[in-house]
């Protein structure tokens, strides 16, 4: 997606749904639109274990960056709800915990959640709340 306006781009990332647990989805990279991957090949959406200062999320993001298990793997960002029930917002910070630019991460599940879409706003993140209800806005059409 090109800027237009207020509105920055993004590179879009797809994933499939792999295997489902109770407490997780492994969702399997599928392809990537408009740039490079800058995501991992495999990655998993979990409930939150309350085991970071997040606040107002019910699922979290881990990247599988370790090829052997999910111990070491990173976990990125919650999912935090937005109106529609298959958008959620995030960021992650790239450089650590509190460096900037955090990049905004908008998540948009299939209504059957077997197929996600992850859009990366690489370096982006918006100074206040309405810059981000905006982009929101962009999805609900």
């Amino acid at each position: 997606m090109t800027s237009t306006g207020n509105t920055p781009d993004y590179i879009r990332h797809s994933y499939k749904l792999k295997s489902e647990l109770k407490s997780y989805m492994v969702y399997e990279f599928d392809e990537v639109q408009r740039g490079e991957n800058l995501l991992t090949e495999l990655l998993r959406i979990e409930q939150f274990q309350g085991k970071s200062l997040t606040t107002k999320v019910d699922d979290y993001l881990r990247l599988r960056t370790d090829a052997k298990s999910w111990t070491r793997s990173q976990l990125i960002t919650g999912l935090r709800p937005t109106s529609n029930k298959n958008l959620f917002s995030g960021d992650c910070n790239p450089f650590g915990r509190n460096t900037t630019p955090k990049t905004l991460l908008i998540f948009l599940f299939s209504a059957n959640r077997k197929t996600l879409f992850i859009d990366v706003y690489r370096g982006f993140y918006p100074n206040h709340n309405g810059i981000l209800q905006n982009i929101i806005s962009t999805y609900q059409n």
